[in-house]
């Protein structure tokens, strides 16, 4: 008796259930250990680029299997060649090989900055800040109204970057000295006298009617009291007796020779000579010129004397007598 042939038909489907089954397991077991989110592990979630550098956000993007591309534009919030921007955002699930673009930032924003000089300080600093300057102050002596502004780095009318640093410097009053009495000093003690207030003292020499300013401080310029800056300058006015000016005879009579040798140098007159008296000692009757008469320095006195040792001093033979009759001789 002759066996049934086996159906071909009923195997190959067998052999395809068995393939598919195979199939099944495999991607089951994918899917559990990609944790269930689909078909292979073909996505990655966006790194946080921001406030990378353009090398950094490249080194992440490698180990994410991501591309990038870049872009430039000002940004407030990143400091210059930091990455400030992307797009897709970070932690959004994108497809490994896609790309993510990034926005380098070439720095803040420029804006326009004001001139602040000759605000107050205060007022300067309010409309800087307003326009995100970041304010700096430095103080100059000067003889503008304090705590205004002089001056200002950058300058007016200049544009900056936003939150760039603004320094203004406001100007203040110099530390004061006070102007000395020094009237009726000589030069050097009325400078002694300005170094010991602070102040650097100058002599220049002024003429003056009366003898006796002659070499001694008749004034200051500035006046005394006047408040100064330290180290200022101060002109010191000595007095002298003005060229060829007169004044009166001063009175030699009824002193000794000597007493009237000095008050004649005192005058800046010269004792020409004295006829009669022999010696210092002797009383002075008459000068000429006469007291009272308009003389001027360096002009010639003679003296009439009497008593002391009597001697030729003026060629009249010795005696007052022979003084006043011009020195004859008998025939």
């Amino acid at each position: 008796r002759r066996q049934p042939k086996k159906n071909n038909t009923s195997t190959i489907l067998l052999v395809v259930a068995g393939v598919l089954v195979l199939i099944g397991a495999i991607l089951i077991g994918r899917w559990a250990i990609s944790g269930g989110g689909g078909v292979g592990n073909d996505t990655v979630a966006a790194p946080n680029f921001v406030g990378e550098t353009r090398a950094d956000a490249e080194k992440l993007a490698v180990n994410g299997d991501l591309k990038l591309t870049f872009k430039e534009e000002p940004c407030e919030n990143q400091s210059k060649g930091k990455i400030c921007d992307q797009d897709p955002d970070a932690g959004t699930k994108v497809e490994k090989d896609s790309t993510v673009t990034l926005t380098v930032s070439t720095g803040a924003p420029k804006v326009a900055v004001p001139d602040v000089q000759g605000l107050t300080y205060e007022k300067a600093k309010s409309q800087l800040e307003e326009k995100g300057f970041v304010v700096e102050q430095e103080t100059e002596v000067s003889d503008q109204t304090p705590g205004v502004v002089i001056g200002q780095d950058p300058e007016g009318d200049t544009d900056q970057e936003k939150g760039s640093t603004i320094t203004l410097t406001v100007a203040k009053e110099a530390d004061k000295a006070t102007v000395p009495d020094v009237t009726n000093r000589t030069c050097d003690e009325a400078k002694t006298q300005m170094t010991a207030n602070e102040l650097v003292g100058n002599c220049v020499q002024v003429e003056t009617d009366n003898p006796a300013l002659v070499d001694k401080v008749i004034g200051t310029d500035p006046v005394q009291g006047t408040q100064l800056a330290k180290n200022s300058p101060v002109t010191i006015q000595i007095g002298k007796a003005k060229e060829n000016q007169t004044f009166a005879m001063p009175k030699v009579t009824q002193m000794t020779v000597g007493q009237a040798k000095q008050v004649l140098a005192g005058a800046g007159l010269q004792l020409e000579r004295v006829q009669g008296g022999g010696d210092d000692n002797a009383v002075v009757l008459q000068s000429t010129p006469q007291e009272g008469q308009q003389v001027k320095k360096g002009d010639k006195v003679t003296l009439i004397a009497f008593g002391g040792q009597q001697g030729d001093n003026g060629g009249n033979n010795g005696g007052i007598f022979g003084g006043l009759t011009g020195g004859r001789e008998d025939d």
